[in-house]
């Protein structure tokens, strides 16, 4: 995201894995704990479901050991904030769960300032919990907040199948921001940070302002808040199979990381209830960030309002595999402002019928950034300034191989200021304003665009035979080594234009115009 004037206008290896949180040798095991907050009593030991306690109050009061479990009752509802005590060690984490049958207990947080927290606490796995935290009002809160204050690292947080919802927090973000899940490091007298974080299968919904959001000021750029004074980027973070919906403001912002991975992440719906500026996933802060294989869509905003945007503070983060449409703002943004934007790579991504920007950057300079291999579908009744270039400040991007297709009414444009943009083998079919040699302008040939339904489903942007973008691309080195569909991309000779690398399909009788 930008830093906020107006600024409206108009690498990797191709298999990279998620954290695995390694299991060690078997150590002592520590002591489980129940709550069932409707028929539970807090002058019980807790350790039975029999002698289960009641309230969320007499679990906070307690610090728990490593090793030890924390179960609810399903089928329950327990109001206020769960915030138990202590952390757990290497190999044996606290972790928090359920028993029982029924539906996954609820945590109600009321209007709390969180329904979930950890502060200055490590090694916590949480799972199966229902949890909201809505008041008459919106104000400061979020559903899981995870903090650390001037403690030094802090390994192992575990976020998994969790229902988050309802949490009507208040517009800001930053290190008092609300939202879903919110992780954030304040201080500045002890370097601080994260160490192993992993958000998977979790369903966010309707929550303010941010779904899912990192913010530390021992940062880079002091984008999102003060920095310390020294960068401390957090390794071995993973946000994956998580899906967000009706997000009041962005939907999935890793702040502060290093080799983090989002993957397989579905978001539809952002920037609902926000009035600033907001995009679907993207990092700052961050050096070698990947997202891949996620679908994002219903963003609602053109105060930037992209799928996807990789923005200030950043180095060597790459976006591939990823599906886009249907956003007010466009596809993808590349903001830096103040910061660094460096060895940024947007490939094998497939955007359909996303409105206003296929690219665009901000005021900033950007050192380096690879645009390739990308199909871009503009159909009827939808306009786009696919390359919308807003000043003449130095930047560095190339963009080649791209397959850019516009049909029906509407416009297609690259609108070009400062000559920071080197177009190359491209197929940009009835787009209008590219320089010369900026690539071929035939139609394609796609097998069936406009036709994805969600990013498994989107063979529609094959190449039927014929088509003149087969094997006449650019040879990039690095390039991943597959494409969009798993294809196998060759290292060296001509590629195919476009995120289809695989040989030409058979479309019915002959070829299946793309403007069909």
């Amino acid at each position: 995201m930008r830093v906020r004037s107006l600024l409206l206008a108009g690498a990797l290896c191709g298999s990279l894995f998620g954290v695995v949180l390694p299991a060690g040798p078997a150590a002592a095991a520590g002591r489980t704990y129940y709550l069932d907050c409707s028929g539970g009593s807090d002058t019980g030991a807790g350790t039975s479901p029999r002698t289960a306690w009641k309230s969320l109050d007499k679990v906070d009061a307690t610090v728990f050991a490593p090793g030890d479990r924390i179960l609810l009752n399903r089928g329950t509802t327990c109001a206020g904030t769960l915030a138990p005590q202590g952390s757990g060690a290497a190999r044996r984490p606290i972790t928090v769960n359920t028993y029982g049958t029924g539906a996954d207990p609820l945590v109600a947080g009321d209007g709390a300032a969180a329904a979930v927290r950890l502060h200055n606490q490590q090694w916590w796995e949480i799972r199966n919990l229902e949890i909201t935290n809505k008041a008459a009002t919106q104000g400061n809160r979020r559903g899981v907040s995870v903090e650390l204050s001037d403690y030094g690292t802090a390994h192992h947080i575990v976020l998994e199948n969790l229902n988050i919802h309802d949490v009507n927090g208040d517009d800001t973000k930053g290190l008092s921001g609300s939202g879903g899940i919110y992780f954030t490091v304040s201080g500045t007298t002890t370097p601080s940070s994260f160490d192993t974080v992993a958000i998977r299968n979790n369903t966010i919904r309707t929550v303010d302002r941010e779904g899912v959001f990192f913010v530390s000021s021992w940062n880079r750029s002091g984008f999102e808040g003060p920095s310390a004074g020294t960068f401390i980027p957090w390794p071995n973070v993973t946000i994956s199979g998580n899906h967000l919906s009706d997000i009041g403001g962005d939907g999935i912002v890793p702040g502060n990381t290093t080799g983090a991975l989002i993957d397989h992440n579905t978001l539809t719906g952002f920037h609902k209830r926000s009035s600033g500026y907001n995009a679907g996933m993207w990092p700052y802060d961050s050096d070698s960030a990947v997202f891949q294989y996620n679908d994002t869509s219903g963003g609602t905003t053109t105060l930037d309002g992209m799928a996807y945007d990789i923005d200030q503070g950043t180095v060597g983060t790459v976006f591939q595999y990823n599906y886009s449409h249907d956003n007010a703002g466009g596809f993808f943004l590349l903001c830096n402002a103040t910061g660094i934007l460096r060895t940024a790579v947007v490939r094998y991504n497939i955007s359909q019928n996303d409105s206003y920007r296929g690219f665009e950057n901000c005021s900033g300079t950007i050192e380096s950034a690879d645009v390739y291999n990308n199909t871009i579908y503009i159909g009827p009744g939808v306009s786009q300034s696919v390359i919308q270039e807003n000043n003449t400040t130095l930047r560095n991007v190339t963009f080649r191989n791209n397959t850019v297709v516009k049909t029906g009414s509407g416009s297609a444009s690259v609108n070009l200021h400062g000559g920071g943009y080197s177009l190359d083998h491209n197929d940009l079919s009835n787009v209008t304003g590219a320089p010369a040699g900026a690539g071929i302008t035939t139609d394609p040939l796609l097998q069936a665009p406009g036709t994805a339904a969600d990013r498994a489903h989107a063979t529609g942007y094959r190449l039927c035979s014929g088509s003149q973008a087969l094997k006449t691309g650019a040879a990039i080195t690095g390039n991943g080594g597959r494409d969009y569909y798993g294809n196998t991309v060759p290292a060296t000779g001509a590629p195919n234009i476009g995120a289809y690398a695989g040989r030409a399909v058979s479309c019915g009788t002959g070829p299946v115009s793309s403007g069909s």
